[in-house]
């Protein structure tokens, strides 16, 4: 498996090569672009006063007002908050927040405002007939065209790690900033857009982190309000599905000083009787200011195989059979770029507990990381020749990560009266290391022999000093003490040395945090 890890990034080091000469050229541009408060660019929406945060203490930092946006023929960045009246139906929220033991989380409330398609009034009530029942299906001809719409957000911020979290639209997270690049990480589509996907036979295009719960694909209730109650350093939403009675809970949190969102699923059943189930995360993502993916996109799943979900091109295997990773037919589907027709496929199997993205030209890239024991279920999707047209109004596009408790969409667990079944994993933001090969909660690590030495760089999720340790054969090749921090890494180059395969083990102290290789 290592041997695959070092051969898969070494493919992916010679592509970084071809667009480092435009990388200063597209961060030159970007800086003028982005930039919301550069000479000559008007800035709407301007809160009225500073949100109150959920804890004793101030924010970290005042938000930062954004535009108001509305849909244009090319990409744009995400539409934010504005002061509005509150909507007509909001979730109801606990009347206080957890007391906080520490000022450097901040929660609050923030409207914002999002171009809305007026689909409420294309529902239509189902049967007990339908399949869905009773959840509602549309009438796409019935749908009304899109205006400003206020919604109440939940921000959660620290240093490093924005959050926006929004009840209202199936609790779902939906803005992820990592404030150490000030890149926003998720898809953020202009327009919220129902599309002719989905269990119900339409889904509500939104971005972002959804839960897709009880079913497969993007669930049955990701549309409506959830219940939700503020916690010192996050947020926790939950719902009850109107067929099975299970009740979902997500608890999301950011602690001090780190740049890791916990994110912890739960799944009751409170019912007198046995209940089969689904429960995915599906994660919405560019990590590009562009709000698509960038041709330097790479993806890490640390597997040999996966299994095809979907699939545009005929000549690869059809859902259901089994697809060699990442190289199959001398295609090295890693790489973004490949991906002309849409694919969708599951780990096979998820086993070692880290997968993520990792874009080349913006040297910025996404860990997960979870217990395989228990959320056994990885899923990459690329849209590839999908028309936008079907999800936005922009031409914006995102790819798809998802992570659930069966291994694929075909499996089904169930809970007996009474049972619970929970986990917690962690979603952290890497910069600055050209890509990695393995990680945990706390590290990423980047391994590349070439030949008798090896280049390496390790990412933290919080401020750590530690001693990184470079390994062939088993045997220590070189040390370095080093600061780490996120958005700081640590990068070197090893060596010479002979003989076995190379590894990397950090150490904090006398306890060794990772373990790469032998």
């Amino acid at each position: 498996m290592h041997r695959l890890l070092y051969g898969w990034l070494g493919q992916i080091a010679w592509r970084a090569a071809l667009t480092v000469g435009l990388l200063g050229l597209i961060l030159a541009c970007n800086a003028a672009i982005e930039d919301p408060s550069a000479p000559g660019k008007a800035v709407k929406g301007t809160p009225t006063a500073t949100p109150s945060p959920a804890s004793a203490s101030s924010p970290v930092a005042s938000p930062s007002p954004f535009p108001t946006l509305t849909p244009t023929s090319t990409p744009t960045p995400w539409p934010t908050a504005t002061t509005r009246p509150s909507p007509t139906h909001t979730p109801t929220p606990s009347p206080t927040p957890e007391p906080s033991p520490t000022p450097s989380v901040a929660v609050w409330h923030q409207e914002i405002i999002l171009q809305t398609y007026g689909w409420h009034q294309a529902l239509v009530e189902t049967t007990a007939g339908d399949a869905i029942y009773p959840y509602p299906r549309l009438d796409f001809d019935a749908l009304g065209p899109p205006a400003p719409r206020a919604y109440r957000a939940v921000i959660i911020q620290n240093e490093y790690v924005r959050l926006t979290v929004v009840p209202e639209l199936g609790g779902r997270i939906l803005r992820w900033e990592d404030r150490t690049t000030g890149r926003q990480l998720f898809y953020a589509n202009p327009v919220i857009k129902p599309a002719r996907w989905g269990y119900r036979g339409w889904w509500l295009a939104t971005g972002g982190m959804e839960w897709a719960f009880p079913v497969e694909e993007h669930g049955l209730n990701e549309y409506r309000p959830w219940e939700y109650e503020l916690l010192w350093n996050g947020v926790r939403v939950w719902d009850t599905d109107d067929r099975t009675g299970l009740r979902v809970e997500l608890t999301i949190r950011l602690e001090e000083q780190s740049s890791a969102f916990s994110l912890t699923p739960r799944i009751t059943n409170p019912t007198g009787a046995p209940q089969g189930y689904q429960f995915w995360a599906n994660a919405m993502l560019t990590l590009s200011e562009r709000n698509r993916p960038s041709p330097a996109l790479t993806f890490i799943l640390p597997d040999d195989a996966v299994t095809i979900h979907s699939r545009g091109d005929g000549s690869l295997p059809g859902p259901g059979d089994s697809l060699a990773w990442p190289i199959h037919d001398g295609r090295d589907f890693s790489h973004y770029s490949e991906y002309d027709e849409h694919l969708g496929f599951f780990a096979d199997p998820a086993e070692a507990g880290f997968v993520g993205a990792y874009d080349l030209m913006n040297d910025q890239g996404i860990v997960r990381a979870f217990p395989p024991q228990i959320a056994r279920g990885v899923k990459l999707f690329c849209l590839g020749d999908l028309s936008p047209e079907a999800w936005t109004d922009d031409g914006s596009r995102y790819f798809e990560l998802w992570g659930g408790v069966t291994p694929t969409f075909w499996d089904e667990d169930v809970l007996a009266p009474g049972e619970v079944v929970s986990w917690t994993e962690y979603w952290y933001s890497v910069a600055g290391i050209g890509g990695y090969n393995w990680a945990n909660r706390e590290l990423a690590i980047r391994l590349l022999p070439a030949g008798e030495t090896a280049e390496l760089a390790v990412a933290s999720a919080r401020p750590m000093t530690v001693e990184v340790v470079l390994r062939r054969g088993g045997e220590p090749v070189a040390r370095w003490p080093a600061t780490v921090s996120p958005g700081t890494p640590f990068v070197a180059h090893g060596g010479p040395a002979s003989g076995g395969d190379w590894g990397v083990w950090v150490f904090e102290g006398a306890e060794a945090i990772a373990q790469f290789g032998p």
